[in-house]
């Protein structure tokens, strides 16, 4: 199973994070970090799931494991706020 984390900027310092398998909503919650919301998501991994479908608005790094997720929160977090200035509007 692949889970989609979708983060939002709400605006400096607050981000909302939703969890997504499919269309299905399975929660959301709020952080101060883009990291924060990574590494959230990945405390609590289902048994029978392969990875994360990683976005930051509107770019996304791809699938990632729950173990990249805990161990390379910033560096996935740094990558996501560099992709999202290549493609800002």
């Amino acid at each position: 199973m692949l889970l989609t984390l979708h983060i939002i900027k709400i605006e400096s310092g607050d981000y909302r994070a939703h969890v997504m398998e499919g269309a299905q909503h399975l929660g959301d919650y709020e952080t101060t970090r883009i990291a924060d919301a990574i590494r959230l998501a990945a405390e609590n991994p289902l048994p029978d799931l392969a990875g994360v479908h990683l976005w930051y608005e509107h770019v996304s790094v791809g699938s990632v494991t729950v173990g990249n997720m805990r161990s390379d929160s910033e560096a996935l977090a740094r990558r996501l706020v560099e992709l999202h200035a290549l493609f800002k509007n």
